[in-house]
């Protein structure tokens, strides 16, 4: 019964001892907004990073339809906190795009679509 034990608790021990680690890739939390007054849309984006070193760069942008009607370009340490506004009409629907760099790493764009009733 001894001899039985101890190679099944060496394979037990050596299967449980291995770690895998994945690469997860970077993503930064990414909070965009557009609230709207009168003809204005105002367009709030949040960006945070992982290390408050890290550079970030974004590029957004506030679409109707197919057409750009505002673009802006920021840039940060750590974090970045944007606040724009463009001027827009009723019954339309806006879509906000970020695309961010971070720490020289292209992340996936990010965008929210809202109509203004």
């Amino acid at each position: 019964m001894k001899k039985r034990i101890l190679p099944i608790l060496v394979v037990f021990l050596m299967i449980f001892s291995s770690t895998a680690y994945a690469a997860s890739p970077r993503v930064a939390p990414i909070v965009p907004g557009i609230s709207f007054s009168g003809t204005t849309a105002t367009c709030t984006v949040y960006i945070y990073a992982e290390q408050m070193t890290d550079d970030i760069d974004a590029v957004i942008k506030l679409w109707q339809g197919s057409r750009c009607i505002k673009t802006w370009e920021e840039s940060s340490v750590g974090d970045l906190a944007f606040s724009g506004t463009a001027t827009v009409s009723r019954g339309q629907t806006y879509q906000l795009t970020v695309d961010v760099t971070l720490a020289g790493e292209t992340l996936p764009r990010f965008s929210i679509e809202k109509t203004y009733k």
